[in-house]
């Protein structure tokens, strides 16, 4: 089967946005694998990459793509000082394909220990297919952008995720915010975790620090919260 229609819908989707051949490359092999049918729209558009609608097996999926080509390695770097790919070539390509298998298994290792991120179903190269969070007529929205009817209960469950993140799954979010969360019936989703860290990191706790700073600066807007004694409860035990 011929998915060159496919592709050039996506071109007209993205207003004529040129995706390098290895991300074309992985985009055919991930449809010839059967994971992704068709595309229907950008969810959203950002300097590293650009996250899609699309069909697979009559139901949506989002597919995230990173650019190889235009990335800036400027918000990554500090991620990769400490933590840098294994047996990956040091050019773009190699470390952003290597970022994506990062997230992918980021995304695996939450989902499978409870905690509340899109469903991770295939990774090609640069190129990550994963559950798609929204209705059939839009897709969740952000924190920042979501009607809070029940501030505490997400803050809770927030703060729990965090805490499982860090005791059971030991890593740290490391640019946990309003932006890289999602409220889908009033519960929140992780998303973005590409540049998570381990526990073991030297720069864990000032991520997670900054991390924890984050969230309740923006629900302190709702309820009194102690950061510090969340950072505590985090990192007890």
């Amino acid at each position: 089967m011929s998915w060159e229609p496919e592709i050039e819908k996506l071109f007209s989707i993205t207003e004529g946005e040129v995706f390098e051949r290895a991300t074309l490359d992985s985009l055919f092999k991930l449809m010839d694998s059967g994971y992704i049918d068709s595309f229907e729209f950008p969810i959203s558009t950002g300097k590293e990459g650009s996250v899609f609608r699309a069909i697979y097996k009559n139901k949506f999926v989002a597919v995230k793509i990173y650019r190889i080509n235009t990335v800036t390695f400027r918000n990554i770097s500090k991620y990769l000082m400490y933590e840098p790919p294994r047996n990956v070539k040091k050019n773009k390509r190699s470390i952003i394909f290597a970022w994506a298998l990062k997230e992918f298994n980021n995304l695996k290792k939450m989902y499978e220990a409870g905690i509340r991120v899109p469903k991770p179903i295939a990774r090609e190269g640069n190129v990550i297919v994963m559950e798609y969070i929204g209705t059939a007529r839009k897709p969740a929205p952000l924190l920042k952008d979501a009607e809070i009817k029940n501030p505490e209960k997400i803050f809770r469950r927030i703060e729990g995720y965090m805490e499982k993140m860090y005791k059971k799954v030991r890593l740290v979010h490391a640019d946990l915010s309003e932006y890289n969360i999602l409220v889908y019936r009033g519960n929140p989703v992780i998303i973005d975790v590409g540049q998570t860290v381990s526990r073991d990191n030297p720069m864990a706790l000032k991520f997670l620090q900054r991390d924890v700073k984050n969230i309740v600066k923006f629900f302190s807007r709702f309820m009194n919260i102690d950061e510090n004694e969340i950072l505590n409860r985090i990192l007890e035990g």
